[in-house]
């Protein structure tokens, strides 16, 4: 391999990292409660829009000097009381996505190791909360060294899944259509298609000599993940259709037998780990560089919150992971489009390096998040 190419491969692998998490454990059934095709729909339509709004962080970045995290970018181009509400956004979105990396985690953890060690699935959350910690207050460095291993162990995870599951797929299952639910997948696409707060730390990874590669490195990770998680979603719900459970491995057991529990359980534990490190160390750098915090403080701020917010017992996963996504991912999405306009407008920009995005379908995405949001917020007050 080219050492040229080693920067680029390990941004790739970064953000698929980053991304990829308890979101696509969310997705067959969210896709089985609209239908497959619906959801497929709706995963490609999102994927593109939060793919132009990587780009879009990516071009900040890139024209924007000095060590900076999206909060930073907010309060610079937007204004600096949007700092403070785009704190309190990136905040909630982390510590509920590390909410749901503790629940699942827990539920993948505890029938790996409970018939030996004992103890309740929440014993195991904690498990997972207490280790992803530790890994988190190594910092970036760390997390880039060892995201090829966790990448490559994903990898394998989803292809022996879907490999074993194509014997046994019924495609009538995947041909079923159900109008009344089409917005299910929606919150929870945009939950596991989020991560945009990773583009920066790929600026530093790739380095000085290949920073102007972001773009590439955004939208090769972006295709990526969308097929995977079509596939993934296609298979699951090809075999278990309406059956398909909240966590999608459970529902399979019975279908792929013991062994599969063991080591898909395995793998989905490391993964769950790798992410909540990830997510972690966004938070805390996000908490270093644009509001100067002492390491440990910040590393504090960002591991205590979801293990109180656990304890105080929010622990549905399908509902966190689609709240979280639907409202805090969109206005993130709005906050990401709206510094792009306003850098563009303040003529920041001398040359384009990731995207050059009409100002008026700024505005359609914005509406669009605005939309979700608003239904998502008022689906949960009634229910």
């Amino acid at each position: 391999m080219k050492l040229s190419n080693r920067p680029f491969l390990r941004s790739v692998g970064m953000m698929i990292g980053a991304v990829i998490g308890v979101g696509v454990f969310g997705l067959p059934y969210a896709f089985a409660q609209s239908g497959f095709a619906l959801g497929i729909l709706e995963l490609l339509v999102l994927g593109g829009i939060l793919t132009i709004l990587q780009l879009m962080l990516g071009e900040v970045t890139l024209q924007t000097d000095g060590r900076h995290r999206l909060v930073s970018y907010v309060g610079m181009y937007v204004g600096p009381l949007w700092k403070w509400v785009a704190l309190v956004a990136v905040c909630l979105s982390v510590w509920g996505a590390m909410l749901a990396y503790m629940v699942v985690g827990g539920s993948f953890l505890s029938p790996l190791l409970s018939p030996w060690l004992g103890g309740t699935q929440a014993m195991y959350s904690y498990v997972i909360a207490g280790t992803a910690s530790l890994l988190i207050y190594g910092g970036l460095r760390f997390a880039a060294k060892i995201e090829y291993i966790i990448v490559g162990a994903l990898f394998f995870l989803f292809l022996s899944i879907m490999l074993a599951c194509i014997p046994l797929i019924n495609v009538q299952h995947d041909l079923a259509v159900n109008y009344s639910q089409a917005l299910a997948p929606y919150g929870v696409i945009l939950f596991a298609l989020s991560g945009m707060g990773i583009v920066p730390e790929l600026r530093e990874v790739l380095g000085k000599k290949q920073e102007r590669r972001l773009g590439s490195v955004i939208v090769t990770a972006m295709v990526i993940i969308c097929s995977l998680y079509a596939l993934f979603g296609f298979a699951v719900v090809g075999v278990t259709g309406l059956a398909t459970t909240p966590t999608a491995f459970d529902g399979l057991v019975p279908y792929l037998g013991d062994t599969f529990q063991l080591v898909g359980t395995f793998l989905a534990s490391l993964t769950i780990l790798s992410i909540y490190m990830v997510l972690g160390i966004e938070l805390l750098n996000t908490f270093k560089y644009d509001f100067r915090l002492h390491h440990q403080i910040a590393w504090v701020l960002v591991c205590v919150v979801p293990i109180v917010i656990f304890g105080l017992g929010m622990r549905e996963f399908i509902n966190i992971i689609g709240f979280v996504g639907s409202v805090f991912g969109g206005f993130l999405g709005i906050l990401i489009a709206l510094t792009y306009w306003m850098m563009r407008k303040n003529k920041v920009m001398e040359k384009h390096h990731c995207i050059r995005f009409p100002a008026f379908l700024t505005w359609i995405i914005i509406l669009v998040f605005s939309a979700g949001m608003m239904i998502e917020i008022y689906s949960t007050l009634m229910g």
